[in-house]
Formats: C-alpha cells, sequence, structure tokens
C-alpha cells in the first residue's frame, strides 16, 4: 500500500504544470499598426434603431472619421463622427468588428479617450456572437452609456436560463436576469450592472480628463469578470504584458451563478461603435434633466446640433486578448515532455502495485488531468 504523503510528493511536480497552464499569454494584439486591417466595417442599417449612418472603410477613411493618432505618449487609434454636417438621414459614424471570433479569453481594452458623457450618444466597446440571430450566442457589454451618463454600465444579453448572483463584485446590480424576454424587466435589458463609484472616472468625460484606463473583461467556463484601472492605476504585470488577474483584487463586475456560460456565450467578435439615440439613448432622453432641456427629442438635437459631437471620438492605444495555457506549453519543451513521460510511468508502475482505493482515486484522476491537457493542446497521447 502506498501511503499519503508518497503520493504528494509524486505528485508535487504536477504543480508546475498547474502554473505553467493558468498563465494567460497573447494572442492577439489589436494596436494602431495593425487594427484596421484586423476589423470589418458595418455599413448596414443600425439594428438599434439609432439616427446614424454608419460608414464602410474607405468611405471613413475619406470623410475623416478614423485615423492613427501619434499626437499622445503612444499611437491611438481614432474613430470619430461626422461633428459638422446637418444630415436628416442620421449622424455618420463608424461601428467595427473583429475579423476573428473568440472562446474564452482576457480581453483587455486600453482606451484613452471614449465618445461618453455627451447628450444623444450611445458609445459601446463589446463582444457580440454573430453565429445567429440574437441574442443565440450571447453578448457582453464591457463598456457603455448613453447621454450624459457619468458611469460605465456592463450586461450580459442571453437566450433564456441566464440569472446571475449579486455577491463577488464591488458594483451595482441594476437587473439580474440576463434574458432578453425575462418577465419584470424591459424587453432587451439583460443583466446589468453598474460602476460601484458614482460620478467616477469610469466612463465619459470624467474617463477622458485622466487620460482614460484599462478596462479588462475575463471570460472562462464559470464566469465573466470585468476590472477596470485608470491610467495612473494599471497593473505592472498588465503594462509588462503578463496579466495575472488573481492579483487584481474584487472585479467590478462578475457575472456568475444561474448561468451555464458554455450554453450562452460562443464564438464572440470584438466591436466598438458610437451610435446616437435609438433604442437607449433615444428612448431615456426625457429621462435627462439636462438632455431633456436641449430639444423636444434625441433626434432633433442630434440632427441640429453636428458641433456638439467634436469630442464624440475614441482613441484606442490597443486591444489585447490573452488565452490561457497558449504559448507556454511550447516553451517548456523537451523538459516538460520528459516530466509527463516518467510522471506518467511511476502513475502506471503505483497502479500495477496494488494501491490502496484513496490513491488509486488520485493517481486516476492525474492520469485523466494530464491526458486531457495534452490531447486538447495536440501534443500527443499518454498510453
Amino acid at each position: 500500500m502506498y501511503k499519503a504523503s508518497a503520493v504528494a510528493t509524486l505528485l508535487a511536480g504536477t504543480s508546475f504544470v498547474r502554473t505553467t497552464l493558468a498563465a494567460y499569454n497573447l494572442a492577439d494584439s489589436y494596436t494602431a499598426s495593425n487594427w484596421f486591417d484586423s476589423f470589418l466595417f458595418w455599413d448596414q442599417k443600425d439594428p438599434t434603431n439609432g439616427f446614424v449612418q454608419y460608414k464602410n472603410l474607405a468611405s471613413a477613411a475619406k470623410s475623416g472619421l478614423i485615423a492613427v493618432d501619434n499626437s499622445g505618449s503612444a499611437p491611438a487609434i481614432y474613430m470619430g463622427v461626422d461633428y459638422t454636417t446637418k444630415d436628416p438621414a442620421g449622424r455618420a459614424s463608424v461601428r467595427i468588428s473583429s475579423k476573428k471570433s473568440y472562446n474564452y479569453g482576457l480581453f483587455v481594452f486600453d482606451i484613452e479617450h471614449n465618445p461618453g458623457s455627451i447628450c444623444g450618444t450611445w458609445p459601446a466597446a463589446w463582444l457580440l456572437s454573430e453565429s445567429g440571430k440574437w441574442p443565440v450566442g450571447g453578448e457582453i457589454d464591457v463598456f457603455e452609456g448613453a447621454n450624459d451618463d457619468k458611469d460605465n454600465k456592463m450586461t450580459l444579453h442571453t437566450t433564456p436560463g441566464c440569472t446571475i448572483q449579486k455577491t463577488g463584485f464591488s458594483g451595482k446590480v441594476e437587473t439580474s436576469n440576463c434574458d432578453v424576454n425575462a418577465e419584470g424587466q424591459d424587453k432587451n435589458m439583460g443583466c446589468g450592472i453598474s460602476h460601484p463609484i458614482r460620478n467616477s472616472q469610469s466612463f465619459g468625460q470624467g474617463m477622458n480628463k485622466i487620460g482614460g484606463g484599462v478596462y479588462a473583461t475575463l471570460w472562462t467556463k464559470q464566469d465573466i469578470s470585468i476590472y477596470h484601472f485608470t491610467r495612473s492605476a494599471i497593473p505592472a504585470d498588465i503594462t509588462g504584458g503578463k496579466p495575472d488577474p488573481t492579483k487584481w483584487g474584487m472585479p467590478i463586475a462578475r457575472f456568475a451563478g444561474g448561468c451555464k456560460i458554455d450554453e450562452h456565450f460562443h464564438n464572440l467578435n470584438i466591436i466598438f461603435n458610437t451610435a446616437f439615440c435609438g433604442d437607449w439613448a433615444g428612448a431615456a432622453w426625457n429621462k435627462s434633466a439636462t438632455c431633456m432641456k436641449k430639444a423636444p427629442t434625441c433626434q432633433q438635437y442630434v440632427q441640429n446640433n453636428p458641433e456638439a459631437f467634436k469630442d464624440a471620438f475614441w482613441l484606442i492605444r490597443s486591444v489585447e486578448v490573452y488565452q490561457q495555457g497558449q504559448g507556454n506549453m511550447k516553451l517548456v519543451g523537451r523538459g516538460f515532455k520528459d516530466w509527463v513521460k516518467k510522471s506518467w510511468k511511476k502513475f502506471n508502475d503505483m497502479l500495477g502495485g496494488n494501491p490502496d482505493e484513496g490513491t488509486a482515486n488520485v493517481v486516476h484522476a492525474w492520469r485523466r488531468s494530464i491526458r486531457e491537457t495534452l490531447e486538447k493542446r495536440g501534443l500527443g497521447e499518454c498510453k
């Protein structure tokens, strides 16, 4: 029979594997050098009924709606709106979607300037599945607000069967049922969490005044968490390209509880857009004392006051996507493979030596874990 201490000693080396696989490694980096080659431009009718005309790449570039801005401390992607024309068909803007879609990952949005806190605007940075009729595949709103909002709103939109708990994060739950047709909630509302600090530096003009910051969204099989860091408080592991969410403390939003993430979220694309009026900013126009004084309706204001939207632009330094375990398996190379072979042989030897039931269960569990890890990453099979 084998004692537990012996098993523990043998399996201690597996902490190396677990640590290696837990790391987040860069999968994709979207910066000024590759941004416009990596996103598709939506130029169809706005699905949220906004007073907006989305332009394609050529039209947006020709009219100055997009550019690379080199005036700051780091190159940034400029995405603005028309602020000179009174167009009855809607204000010109851009909506872009990444060519690549994702399943799980850590998404780090470095936003220097955003179009928020301006009456009539509805800017958002989000993740959306384009593989089915909305909301099949899910939607994650990382950064969003309307009109003169000063605080970021984070929301999930799903099909039925997804709700969230109200613990494990610092933000405030606005609605807890992610189903867009949930009873007792406005249609299409989803489950929403607002930033924990009111009149904060999390959105709009308040965020712009301090040079922006970072929003990091961690999407796993268990939950979806969102973190926010002001420009002066971005963790060194993020700026150093080795993000470690375990060191970031409590997220401002965590979507978990009565929701099977795997069933509701898959194949998500990264999206940025600036809409006007529509289902949110338009519908909420009379709920803002500031905005309703400017014009009877959102559309009237947006159409007749182009100069009000000169500052309704994005400056994005980067969006980086990290995925767990990707890359590190290559780094450990032959040493890791040798360790696996030796450990696998020891596991087999132990099982052949008539171990007690508890030891056998532990060994079987770790054998299964190693097998699944190797096969998932295409590194062969253990037999």
